[in-house]
């Protein structure tokens, strides 16, 4: 009809560009329709559409959808609540007609050749990479659609989701402090050394903001999460002149607290008695210790759900900037941490 426009299509913006129709939908929706588009096509074609003046109500009815993600995650970062919450995802991704392609590779670096490789063959839609990243090379390229769960490097323009280390460091210092224990030790994972150091960062602020200082010998450093490392670390670490000098003792991890709590005994100290113990994670088995695990909870499945979302953002979406959220944790009070009395 004369006088009224012309709606401007997806062929219009594909003859624009030098591509196929296919390509500006996928780039559009977030539908692979059997071709892959990169980063820097899909910035193009969104350009196109805009000056255009393309229609885009016509998406908001169309959700994208996941059909094919990869998972990767490092054999030494392998965990219950990881697993458990890695099924969920599997059989509700399954549950929409999608696949789930696990991976798990010795360390980070390998990762990032397995992404880079797979992304190039343009096998999945997106990646999820479980567990913190500490080093900006053990992230792939922008371009290649990916979000972590877990902390990313500062600075570093990487989508990600992770939990509250520093918080959840904090909510140990308030339950320890309340219970009266002024003089805490702290571990320190060099394997995995963002989180730990926000948990203790969170640990050491609250003590400051009491009054009270955190010398940097209350933290041990240790290597790995290997029992043998801490068995021969603990006692010179622990003792000062044949006196215990903490009441308590913040663990990176549930698993590292069990052995703790091992160690420990071995040295003829009783848990709580003697030193209350700590941990974080809230493993299903850490209510079965002897006893059971004082620890910090995050919210896992509420992680996992949130990085599809936001992969799903990264492959429908315009370009945005990068997206980092933070979830809180709480903490789970059981016996192995008292009162001090004096």
């Amino acid at each position: 009809m004369e006088g009224e426009q012309r709606k401007v299509t997806i062929r219009d913006i594909a003859k624009i560009l030098g591509v196929s129709p296919a390509t500006v939908s996928t780039a559009l929706t977030g539908r692979r329709n059997g071709v892959f588009v990169s980063e820097e096509t899909r910035r193009r074609v969104w350009e196109v559409a805009r000056k255009l003046g393309y229609p885009f109500e016509r998406l908001r009815a169309r959700t994208p959808q996941l059909r094919h993600v990869a998972l990767f995650c490092t054999s030494y970062h392998w965990s219950l609540v990881f697993i458990n919450a890695i099924m969920e995802f599997a059989n509700d991704l399954g549950k929409q007609g999608g696949r789930v392609l696990l991976q798990v590779s010795s360390d980070r670096k390998e990762e990032v050749e397995q992404i880079r490789e797979l992304h190039r063959r343009r096998e999945v839609d997106g990646f999820i990479l479980i567990g913190s990243r500490n080093e900006p090379e053990e992230l792939p390229e922008v371009e290649i659609p990916y979000v972590v769960v877990g902390e990313v490097p500062e600075g570093i323009p990487a989508w990600n989701v992770c939990a509250d280390n520093e918080g959840g460091g904090r909510l140990i210092a308030e339950h320890l402090w309340m219970l009266g224990h002024r003089r805490v030790g702290a571990f320190l994972m060099e394997s995995n050394r963002l989180p730990s150091l926000k948990r203790i960062k969170g640990l050491r602020d609250f003590w400051e903001e009491m009054g009270e200082s955190f010398p940097d010998d209350w933290v041990l450093h240790l290597v790995t999460e290997d029992e043998n490392e801490l068995a021969e670390k603990l006692p010179e670490f622990i003792y000062d002149g044949g006196q215990i000098r903490f009441t308590a003792l913040f663990c990176y991890n549930d698993g590292f607290a069990g052995t703790t709590i091992k160690c420990l005994r071995r040295l003829g100290i009783k848990v709580p008695g003697e030193i209350s113990v700590v941990g974080f994670d809230n493993e299903p088995y850490s209510e079965l210790f002897s006893p059971p695990l004082t620890t910090v909870e995050q919210p896992f499945t509420q992680l996992f759900n949130l990085a599809a979302q936001l992969l799903l953002e990264r492959l429908a979406s315009p370009p945005e900037p990068v997206k980092q959220i933070t979830l809180p944790c709480h903490i789970i009070v059981r016996a192995s941490t008292a009162p001090l009395f004096a």
